[in-house]
Parts: C-alpha cells; structure tokens; sequence
C-alpha cells in the first residue's frame, strides 16, 4: 500500500469520529517552530506573555507508543508525518447549589475534553497506520499555527483559528507518525478572515481592549481568557461584571459573524448539590472528591485547576 492509500484510510476513519484533518510532512515543524519562535521574540508580546505562552507547548510525543525514528526515545530521525485534525465541541454547563440557590455557569467549546479528544485522534491514527507497520503518537505543538499553515484554518481578528463548517468551535488535536507522508501536501502562509478587513464585531464586543484596530495580533496580556486562566490574582484593572463564563471568555466568538453559522451545542448542565459544590468553591483536591463528582466535573470542562476554577467561579457568584 503506497502513502496516499495508508493517508486515505485514516483520514476516512477520523472522518467517521467527526475530525476534519490534514496531514503534512513532520519536516514542517522547523519551519512551524521558526515561525512561531520569530512571533515571541518580536516584540508584540511582553517578554512573560512569550515565556508563557511557549510552555504550552511540547514538540515531543507523549503518552502511548512513540513512532518508531520518530522525535521522541524510539529514535533520532524525524518522524515522517504529523496529523492535524479539529472537531466540533459543545459549550458545557455547571449547576452548582450555593445556600440553597442554584447557579448555573458555563464553560466554553474547548475545555472539556481538552486531553481525551485529542488523544482519540492519535488513537484512531494509530489504529489506522498499525495494519502497515506504523505507529503514531500524540503530541502537543502549536495547534492554531499547525492547522492554518496546513490550510485546516484560518485566523480571525481575535487571534481564535476558525475552521469550515466548524466556526471557531472546536478542539485541535496532533499527532506524530512514522509512515511516510502523502505526495500532495499543503504548506502555506496562514491565511485571516476576509471578513476581518471589514468587521469590527469582536473588537466592539471586547471588554478589556485586548482586540485592537491597530494591529491583528491580539493583546494577549489584557485577554479575559489569559488572565483567568493565571494562577495569579486578578489585575485591578478586570470589572468583576466582565466574567461571564467559568473559565475562558466567550464573547467575541457569539458575536462573529462566522460563527453566526455554526450551530453551537449546548450540553445540559451537570448537577452538583451542596456538598459537591461547597469542595468545588474551597479548590478541594481531586482525592478529596467522590468519582462521581470527578466525572461530573471533567464531562463539563471543569477538571482545570481547582483553585482557578474555585476562584473564578466564586467571581461569577452574588454577593
């Protein structure tokens, strides 16, 4: 079986778990981590926003068996291919009882799940390339830029990877293998929004003006998301009446008109009563929580970080 068969096969059968993906040479990555390099060290960012930001990402295979010559301890030449995929994911609820009320917050596309589903993906490729002898293995580089050179997605004006069909209400997941990559392959510029030219929507919806007129990058550091996604208490310059979701913010993508045509589910709140909700709000540790409570609490997107989770969700609460 040739490359673009064995590529056939397994998009086919990321297809069938709902994954839109491409795959492209793993001697991209150079060229991936030259571009994002060059990004952080431009500037635009204050020099903790770019130290941050590049933890995030891991350039190594984790967790199941490495490809073999892949990046990781399997060997030392590259890997022959990589995998970039997105799929659709509902915005989850949690109702949480507090003195008897019930509140109910919401936790954006993209936090439950945030392992799990990306590691389907490297599981269904695996899965798909055994029966050729090859391996495949999940890893975690910078999937916005990954997906849009690969011509999987394009950038909006808030810096969000917008995909076909998609909107910006998706998961990303990558993985490395060690089959060879298909002879046709896309490599490009990553493309914006033509839309973004003339629509100012997110801008205008942005509280904190970290969306600006005057240049497309966003203002990472005044992002709601970035800082309430920081361990460190909030600035003084966030208004309380900003917060509107558990975790992450949700504002500009309800009011992008890509998204405008995009059915966004919604996912039932998961129920906690009192006692669950009263080691929630105190950032108990997951040892200290009953697996149903664990399970309800990863399902919904809030298996983050306790602490942050407490601390946010007690700033949406009255009083």
């Amino acid at each position: 079986m040739d490359a673009s068969a064995h590529w056939d096969a397994v998009l086919a059968a990321l297809a069938k778990r709902g994954w839109q993906a491409r795959v492209v040479p793993a001697a991209r990555l150079a060229d991936l981590r030259e571009r994002v390099e060059r990004k952080l060290s431009s500037g635009l960012l204050a020099a903790d926003t770019a130290a941050r930001i590049a933890e995030d990402y891991s350039w190594e295979p984790s967790g199941g068996a490495s490809p073999q010559g892949g990046a990781g301890p399997a060997g030392t030449a590259p890997a022959g291919a990589v995998v970039i995929g997105a799929k659709a994911r509902p915005l989850t609820q949690a109702a949480l009882t507090v003195d008897g009320e019930r509140h109910v917050v919401a936790v954006p596309p993209h936090y439950a799940g945030y392992y799990s589903v990306p590691r389907e993906l490297a599981e269904t490729v695996a899965a798909a390339l055994a029966g050729g002898g090859f391996a495949a293995a999940g890893f975690s580089p910078p999937l916005k830029t990954l997906a849009a050179c690969a011509g999987l997605a394009r950038y909006g004006r808030n810096n969000i990877a917008y995909v076909t069909g998609l909107g910006s209400y998706l998961i990303f997941g990558a993985c490395l293998s060690d089959a060879p990559p298909p002879e046709d392959t896309l490599w490009t510029e990553p493309a914006e929004l033509e839309r973004c030219e003339r629509c100012t929507a997110c801008l205008r919806a942005c509280p904190t003006g970290a969306v600006t007129a005057d240049r497309f990058l966003l203002r990472t550091e005044r992002c709601l998301t970035w800082v309430n996604e920081d361990a460190a208490p909030f600035p003084d310059w966030v208004d309380p009446a900003w917060h509107t979701c558990a975790v992450g913010c949700l504002r500009c993508q309800q009011v992008c008109p890509e998204n405008a045509v995009v059915e966004l589910a919604v996912a039932p709140p998961e129920e906690f009563d009192e006692a669950e909700s009263r080691l929630i709000l105190g950032a108990a540790d997951p040892s200290e929580l009953a697996p149903e409570t664990a399970a309800k609490l990863e399902r919904c997107g809030l298996d983050y970080s306790p602490a942050l989770i407490a601390r946010n969700i007690s700033a949406l609460l009255p009083g």
